[in-house]
């Protein structure tokens, strides 16, 4: 959810094609048996309706069935804005941006085994770390913090942040949490500059690190170990590489490569996806472009699963596209998935 930028982007996308598309009718569909073999797919809804979804999309593709939360819950609406979706053992963590809610299922079955409500305001991302959950809020005014919950979801403290609290992952034995990054306004001011680091063993914050370019922050991931952050410009793409357990970063510069906005890791290789829609592969220190993906309307959602490449063309007032490729660029597959599909997760 990009706030008002979402807005601006869904006015402009009521029409995207449907051109070979692959689609279930939903009054048809009879939820499968499990979805451990898959991926799931959000689709944040409308604004301002209780749209939003998730799909499961098969392994091998053949599988597309939509609103699976609704099918296993008695047909229970989501809530309007889905914003991402995290894993802990068997369970999936659903975090609805409105209402400000997030839901608990199991994520075989995707049946509901809870909802946290209490001290959240309009959440954005979840990440864990032994018996606490941590929570991005961010309402864009003044709400800018993370909230910390136990393992029987109880709330424990709220942990402020001078500016925005967006993207938030565990690696290392520590939360590093994205505190700047842009104002999803459609001019995208950059707020500022740092990586915060959240000691679990007391909860608070240990560490803040100051990136070293003036690009404003545009996604991050992790693995075990190591923290991977993406910033970009009209200029120059940047790669930062922190060592979770230090603390420290290497820095990457991709010279001449503009508008970098998507980060994805698969099977420990760095890929990218830039502003004219390009994917490009990290190899040490450099990259490399592997193949544009001839969109005509606006790449939302973006990740690698599997060696195949996931994007989305949303609409927000209809269904959306997404568009399946190889990594030498092959369209794969072609879906309708539901109303403002913004992610892809393994399952």
């Amino acid at each position: 959810m990009k706030f008002s930028k979402l807005i601006t982007v869904g006015l402009a996308l009521t029409a995207i094609f449907m051109t070979s598309c692959e689609r279930h009718d939903p009054e048809d569909e009879t939820p499968i048996s499990g979805y451990e073999n898959g991926i799931l797919i959000t689709n944040e809804g409308g604004f301002s309706t209780p749209t939003a979804s998730v799909s499961f999309l098969s392994n091998d593709f053949s599988v597309n069935e939509s609103d699976i939360f609704a099918k296993n819950n008695n047909s229970e609406k989501l809530g309007n804005v889905l914003q991402s979706i995290s894993f802990k053992g068997d369970l999936a963590y659903l975090v609805v941006n409105k209402p400000s809610k997030i839901e608990i299922v199991n994520r075989n079955n995707f049946q509901k085994t809870g909802t946290i409500t209490t001290n959240l305001d309009q959440p954005r991302y979840i990440a864990f770390h032994g018996n606490h959950t941590y929570v991005t809020n961010n309402n864009f005014y003044d709400v800018k913090k993370v909230s910390v919950f136990d393992a029987g979801n109880q709330f424990v403290k709220d942990i402020h942040f001078p500016r925005y609290a967006d993207k938030i992952t565990s690696s290392g034995g520590y939360i590093y949490v994205q505190t700047d990054g842009v104002d999803y306004t459609p001019n995208e001011v950059p707020t500022g500059h740092t990586i915060s680091r959240i000691n679990p063993a007391n909860n608070e914050v240990d560490k803040e690190i100051i990136l070293t370019d003036n690009a404003p922050i545009r996604d991050m991931v992790s693995d075990q170990n190591f923290v991977y952050v993406l910033t970009s410009d009209d200029q120059n793409t940047y790669l930062y590489t922190i060592t979770a357990d230090s603390g420290f970063f290497n820095k990457t510069q991709f010279s001449g490569i503009t508008q970098a906005r998507n980060l994805a890791l698969d099977q420990g290789k760095i890929y990218f996806f830039t502003g004219d829609n390009t994917v490009h592969a990290v190899t040490g220190n450099s990259s490399a472009p592997l193949f544009h993906t001839n969109s005509s309307a606006y790449v939302y959602g973006f990740n690698v699963i599997g060696q195949n490449v996931f994007i989305s063309e949303p609409s927000f007032t209809s269904d959306s596209t997404v568009k399946i490729f190889n990594l030498s660029g092959a369209l794969v597959k072609t879906l309708s998935t539901g109303i403002g599909t913004n992610g892809f997760y393994k399952n």
